[in-house]
């Protein structure tokens, strides 16, 4: 049998001819071809051709492994010759024209391959044809169903790669389409969708066509249709350029062409086109006129920004378009920004400029220290004490390198690595640097570009060795694909939880003016509160389970069910306080709650406002009937600013109702409510079972997406991550190196006395790291002493993680300490395989087999010398450019430093080759990983929809805004309402909201804002609680307090409360054993020394300021803080 012998040419950085003359070996007379790719670990051992036969087995070359490759090469059995793609370049390229089917394979397997060439999981029996009939059935479904469902089906490429479709099914997917991209919700999803749609025949072909035989229509009853069908395509063309502003204004081209001409040819026929789909077409012109403009100038950016629509020149940016992170000019140039202040004396102008005020106010308030922090920096780059200079508002780390991508849960992480030696004392396990939710700004050239991340794993082992996991936001994301290892970052980190900031911030540009409820009373100021639109006048409340002890009707009153049950709006029926066990300004709270739709209640300290919110939810819970309609169930929505607060609140809630309630956030303490996560009611068999079947099927091909593409970038980032170890041996770097400066540096060293040492690695001999360097020369290393790396004293550290707040739900990164021990020792054994030698070897059973044999020849100081020589120079920046890199003859000629900044280049090259060839799966892993977490949340909102009670914070209630506009709670209530910023109450509500309630104490404890300016002069610190109370809104302030003896609380009125009267149970307090006073009052603290040690008395103390205002500022924390004091002071006395 004649055997064709192997023609394709390995292909490198360089050029074909020289990789040919290089790369081809002759044994026997067989043409043996060596393919070369920087990575493949099985190089070490055989980079040769295979011969079985005498015929020519060329070796599948790739980056990872065979079975990859043979699975994405051709095959040829018996003895032919075995082809692969090789190389990292010419991956495409081999994948095009190298791939030939058996007769036995699917051709639809290898339909549609994505970028690079590598397969998706799907398998051709998984396919479902996507026809006529499913579109229709799909067309009656909710939204959100129609875009997981297509955007996760594998037939959707299948359908929109058709080039011809009849004009009612086509009329049909349109129908579908715009559909699909109405869901608020799953956005992601509609970006996959319409990321198929923009590279469809479908969208290039069909419609195109379709829209210019409009014209040739002779039947007017089709003409008549046609102008919802066009109504359809100009939606589409909406979304398409709305998501892909740069990538899409070509696509739709052609499409744009025709369609003016259809219009006016329809409409010349007598066709009625509206005037709304005149002025939607003529928006999209506009657009396409504007993106064409920007796309001559250069300035088009990816479709990765945000699309700021023209407008009138002079006009001040709108606040839906405004970037929430830091831009250029405010970096740079100390941009003031156009700040409104806080209205809280009277009403605002319009629902648009109150929105507008809050989202500039809270995004001022965690950039401006970003902003100072950084402008200060830039002003002291040139100082040298720069390392240790401390700056207000920011915290600095230096010599950061962006290290490898990893997968986690929520999508594509970065392992970062910093210089530690700054912070040798910093106690990681105790300091509030680098929580997770902090917003990480990070640059290279004195912040002209900048990179924005948010730190998504702290792990303190990890922080110790100068390691952190940072998650990019989707602007940064895209500039990392030219990012290496090797390059020097400047890493700045604010001390504001971005996080909270994040959510609470793209809340506000989303929320539409319409949807947000109770304007007339937050924007208009109006005090004239009408009752819930749910409450008729014969609307009748059952009140028996908020009696201590329910009458029946054998007993006093043989009406007692009649008298359980009460009219709610008429207050002559209502029972009587006693019977209801409140006082009479919690009655007054409990029926403004329930009679009012917006109703502010004011609690001083002890005066039971938690006790009066429980009634309130249990009388609301009692007579769910009322609110919640028969059709869809609705629950009651709980906020609360911490924690700790919503674990005490729904605690109280669970003392009378056992089921039915949804603890959302990660981070309960409380062991009563674990039960009522999220994450424990996911677990639950019957939740999987009843799940949707689009949801189940959308999980399994997502999750097997992303389960691939963590395959393929595993393997990637594992060599990446190696390469930052040591130096690399010459036989990974051929490809990278010129070719005569591939020979210049094998052939270099020629005696028989450097044979020995050119056995182990002739690029260590070259760097000035081999044997015979530091046996001959080991004086030339003297140089390299004052850069050794100091030895520290290792401190144990106690654990205190201050982080456990911030992460709502599902959000941490964190692996399993096995698996994580486990990745770690892979990386390190493949280290072990690529590097000549490495930085630290991590026990003495792993070093390279060319380090073992030379430990006999060199001491183990020299040892020393020589890895910290290396580290040194792999820390430093400086590369060869290409164009000195040609002028290079012979590499032996160069200088040692010359040598290194050569081999920096080679290292660059490789780097950047194995970055460019797992992009594509950071790009594919990133979007299913988005697609998941949008089908996490569709799986959630199952679960909220049949809660009865539902619980979050307020960061939470952000986070969760898209499901909370599913759920439409229509009763909020939010416990600690004085303690939180405006902007994060607005964010909770949704357009459904029919009744908010308010419970708090603003003279207590109002927000906390960062920007001191801000809170005082543009009154950010003022809450919605408070702004109501200063316009006269009307409120209740409960006033008999439970839990001070009276000599405690008169310090307290009237100096802060005018009214604070004292409940008739605090009367009955005993006195202090062996105290002569209740209260004593000290003038100075010098008196504290002086009480008797007799006493015996546990002292508080006050303090009689002039001006109301500083005493409630000062009055608790000096409080308390003296107290502590005397306390000790009394201690020691005794």
């Amino acid at each position: 049998t004649k055997v064709d012998r192997p023609t394709v040419e390995a292909r490198g950085p360089w050029n074909e001819q020289d990789n040919e003359s290089r790369g081809r070996r002759y044994q026997g007379g067989q043409a043996h071809e060596r393919a070369r790719g920087p990575w493949n670990e099985q190089d070490n051992e055989s980079r040769g051709g295979r011969y079985q036969g005498g015929q020519a087995h060329e070796r599948v070359r790739g980056p990872w492994n065979e079975q990859e490759n043979e699975g994405r090469g051709r095959r040829y059995e018996g003895g032919q010759a075995q082809e692969g793609a090789r190389g990292l370049r010419n991956g495409q390229e081999n994948e095009g024209r190298g791939r030939k089917m058996q007769p036995q394979e699917n051709p639809c397997f290898y339909q549609n391959p994505t970028p690079g060439g590598t397969q998706l999981s799907e398998q051709p029996q998984q396919v479902r044809r996507i026809g006529y009939k499913f579109l229709e059935t799909l067309l009656q479904k909710d939204p959100s169903e129609v875009v997981i469902t297509l955007a996760s089906s594998l037939g959707l490429k299948e359908l929109l790669s058709q080039t011809a479709m009849k004009p009612n099914f086509l009329q049909l997917v349109c129908q579908v389409l715009r559909k699909a991209c109405s869901s608020r919700m799953d956005r992601q999803s509609v970006q996959q969708l319409l990321g198929v749609v923009k590279e469809s025949n479908f969208l290039k072909i069909c419609l195109p066509q379709y829209v210019s035989d409009m014209m040739m229509e002779a039947v007017p009853a089709a003409r008549h249709q046609y102008p919802v069908h066009i109504s359809n395509i100009i939606s589409l063309l909406q979304d398409l350029i709305s998501i892909f502003p740069a990538s899409s204004v070509q696509k739709i081209s052609i499409l744009l062409t025709v369609l003016p001409a259809s219009i006016n040819a329809l409409r010349a026929s007598g066709v009625d086109i509206t005037e709304e789909t005149e002025k939607n077409l003529n928006k999209v012109q506009m657009l396409v006129q504007h993106l064409q403009e920007k796309r001559r100038e250069g300035t088009l950016r990816a479709d990765n920004y945000t699309l700021m629509q023209p407008g009138p020149d002079g006009q001040e940016e709108t606040y839906r378009t405004m970037t929430i992170y830091p831009t250029y000019n405010e970096v740079h140039h100390d941009e003031k920004p156009f700040l409104r202040p806080n209205i809280v004396s009277g009403r605002y102008e319009s629902t648009s400029i109150y929105l507008d005020t809050h989202f500039r106010l809270l995004r001022e308030d965690f950039i401006r220290p970003l902003r100072e922090g950084i402008l200060e920096l830039l002003q002291s780059f040139e100082d040298k004490g720069l390392r240790k200079k401390k700056f207000n508002d920011i915290r600095i780390y230096f010599d950061t390198r962006i290290i490898t991508p990893l997968c986690s849960p929520t999508g594509i992480v970065y392992k970062v690595q910093f210089d530690i030696k700054p912070l040798k004392f910093v106690r990681w396990q105790n300091s509030k640097r680098l929580l997770y939710g902090s917003l990480i700004c990070m640059s290279k050239d004195h912040f002209e570009t900048c990179l924005f991340a948010t730190v998504s794993n702290r792990d303190n082992a990890d922080l110790a060795h100068g390691i952190v996991q940072l998650c990019f936001n989707a602007q940064s994301q895209a500039l990392l694909a030219e990012v290496q290892p090797s390059d020097s970052f400047l890493m700045v980190e604010t001390t504001a939880y971005f996080e909270a900031y994040r959510h609470v911030l793209e809340g506000l540009q989303e929320i539409q003016e319409e949807d947000i409820p109770f304007q007339k009373y937050i924007v208009e100021c109006d005090v004239q509160v009408e009752k819930p639109t749910y409450l008729t006048m014969d609307t009748a409340y059952n009140f028996a389970p908020l009696m201590e002890d329910p009458l029946s009707d054998a007993e006093m009153h043989p009406d007692g069910l009649r008298r359980q049950s009460v009219h709610i709006l008429d207050p002559k029926q209502w029972l009587s306080m006693e019977t209801l066990r409140l006082d009479e300004s919690q009655m007054q709270a409990l029926s403004l709650a329930l009679t009012k739709e917006l109703a502010v209640i004011q609690g001083p300290p002890g005066t039971g406002k938690t006790y009066v919110g429980l009634k309130i939810v249990q009388a609301l819970l009692t007579n769910k009937h009322v609110w919640q309609s028969t059709d869809q169930k609705s629950p009651i929505l709980i906020v609360c600013y911490t924690n700790h607060a919503l674990d005490q609140f729904l605690e109280g809630i669970y003392t009378f109702q056992k089921h039915g309630m949804v603890r959302v956030g990660g981070r309960s303490s409380s062991q009563v409510l674990k039960q009522f996560t999220l994450r424990e009611l996911r677990k639950k068999c019957e939740f999987r079972y009843n799940l949707p079947m689009h949801l189940r099927r959308a999980y399994v091909n997502i999750t097997s997406e992303m389960k691939q593409a963590e395959q393929e970038l595993h393997e990637g980032a594992k060599h990446l991550e190696c390469t930052t170890y040591g130096v690399l041996h010459e036989r990974h770097l051929e490809a990278c190196i010129a070719p005569q400066h591939w020979d210049s540096l094998m052939n270099g060293l020629v005696s028989e006395f450097y044979y020995s040492a050119s056995q182990h690695s002739m690029i260590l001999e070259w760097l000035g790291l081999g044997v015979t360097v530091f046996t001959q020369n080991a004086a030339e290393d003297e140089e390299w002493e004052g850069e050794a790396e100091e030895e520290l004293l290792q401190i144990p550290e106690e654990a205190d993680l201050i982080q456990a707040d911030r992460v709502i739900e599902d959000e941490e990164a964190a692996k399993p300490q096995g698996r994580k021990e486990e990745e770690h020792r892979a990386v390190h054994e493949l280290a072990s395989v690529l590097l000549a030698m490495k930085v630290e070897d991590q026990e003495e059973g792993t070093a390279q087999p060319q380090q073992k044999t030379m430990q006999w020849e060199i001491t183990a100081a020299q040892r020393k010398k020589m890895k910290q020589k290396m580290k040194v120079e792999l820390r430093k920046l400086s590369a060869m450019t290409e164009l000195e890199a040609k002028a290079v003859q012979d590499l032996w000629q160069l200088d040692l430093s010359s040598r290194w900044r050569l081999y920096r280049l080679w290292l660059q090259t490789y780097q950047g080759f194995i970055r460019r060839r797992i992009l594509q799966h950071e790009q594919q892993y990133q979007a299913a990983a988005e697609r998941l977490t949008e089908l996490r949340l569709q799986e959630d909102l199952c679960i909220l929809k049949e809660a009865q009670v539902v619980g979050m914070t307020t960061t939470g209630a952000a986070k969760y805004r898209q499901i909370l506009q599913k759920v439409e709670p229509r009763i909020v209530i939010v416990e600690e309402a004085a303690e939180v910023l405006e902007a994060h109450t607005i964010t909770t509500l949704s357009k459904a909201c029919q009744h908010l309630i308010l419970i708090g104490d603003h003279q207590q404890l109002r927000p906390t804002a960062n920007v001191y300016d801000l809170a005082k002069n543009f009154n950010l610190e003022v809450s919605l609680f408070e702004r109501l109370v200063k316009v006269n809104f009307p409120f209740v302030r409960l006033k008999y307090q439970h839990r001070m003896r009276p000599e405690i609380a008169q310090l307290l009125s009237p100096h802060i409360y005018q009214e604070l009267e004292n409940h008739p149970s605090v009367l009955k307090y005993e006195n202090i054993k062996y105290a002569c006073h209740t209260v004593r009052h000290l003038k100075s603290l010098r008196q504290v020394s002086e009480v008797s040690a007799s006493a015996f008395s546990l002292t508080l103390l006050s303090f009689h300021l002039n001006t109301n205002s500083l005493f409630s500022d000062l009055f608790f924390p000096t409080l308390i803080m003296i107290s502590s004091l005397s306390m000790l002071v009394l201690f020691l006395h005794l």
